[in-house]
């Protein structure tokens, strides 16, 4: 599938090309072929445009949420963790032009490649499109996945939810350490293994391919055991 291809799916005629070939560049891709732009700079500005049309969004529609939580919420969906959702749910990683080193290791499917590609592509169609077609883009990919009734248990952040239970108790005590990482030959990842302490107590342990998403398992499993102790 070609770049323009992609786009048109989603309603969008390309102005001007270099704009969206720049968004779809890695750095490895333009180390190889002695390109000088990246997608760095489009990230940046994709990062406030989403920043803005998602605050818009949830200032319109949760009209009774406090400040504190429509800031949580924002955060929650703006997460690299949610936009590499989004990005392989529409399948960008397809269309990213990457180094022939990222390609053996699958860049396409970093989580940290594919969320900073969503923001800077975001940002490509900010300054060659309207923002209707601007806002459209957002509704087909941000707001078609946050309506998803699986979105608040696949981005809910066991950490801020135990430490809150942490201090309401007055304790300080709580501790994440690393206890191994595997190197993943055939995938070339690392499977991290990180446990969670109390009172010098090991209390939940989780594993993910990244420190994040193994803490994050951790606490999750802090949280279920704190759940039956409390029964």
């Amino acid at each position: 599938m070609t770049m323009h291809e992609f786009f048109e799916n989603f309603g969008i005629k390309i102005n001007d090309s270099k704009i969206f070939s720049t968004a779809l560049t890695h750095n490895s891709y333009a180390n190889e072929t002695k390109t000088k732009e990246t997608y760095q700079r489009l990230e940046f500005l994709g990062d406030a445009v989403l920043q803005m049309y998602v605050s818009k969004f949830l200032y319109l529609n949760f009209s009774n949420a406090p400040e504190g939580k429509l800031t949580k919420t924002r955060s929650d969906i703006v997460r690299q963790e949610t936009l590499s959702e989004i990005a392989k749910m529409i399948d960008l990683g397809k269309i990213i032009r990457l180094g022939q080193g990222e390609i053996k290791s699958k860049g396409y499917e970093k989580p940290s490649i594919l969320s900073d590609v969503y923001e800077a592509v975001t940002a490509a169609i900010y300054l060659d499109q309207t923002e209707e077609i601007l806002i459209s883009w957002i509704k087909a990919t941000i707001f078609k996945y946050i309506e998803k009734n699986d979105y608040k248990q696949l981005n809910r952040d066991y950490k801020s939810e135990l430490q809150e239970i942490i201090q309401a108790e007055i304790r300080s005590d709580l501790e994440y350490k690393v206890e191994n990482q595997i190197h993943i030959e055939k995938d070339n990842k690392i499977k991290y293994t990180v446990s969670v302490n109390l009172d010098g107590q090991k209390y939940g342990v989780g594993t993910g391919f990244s420190k994040q998403e193994a803490s994050q398992n951790a606490a999750k499993d802090c949280l279920n055991k704190l759940k039956k102790t409390t029964k």
